[in-house]
């Protein structure tokens, strides 16, 4: 897939938010499932596995 796409993202305590853009500055994101991951709920089922809280920027 060659398309630039863009990730919006309003998770503000995420270090990768880039607040005044509503976007994620990452060049890509890895979505995983939690543990209920049978329940058919997008809740459940695509949560972003590439957060990190601001307290681990270095």
């Amino acid at each position: 897939m060659d398309k630039c796409q863009k990730v919006q993202c309003s998770v503000g305590s995420c270090m990768f938010n880039e607040f005044s853009e509503n976007l994620c500055n990452l060049d890509c994101i890895q979505v995983s499932a939690s543990a209920k991951s049978d329940s058919g709920a997008p809740y459940d089922e695509t949560l972003c596995s590439s957060y990190k809280p601001h307290e681990q920027k270095k």
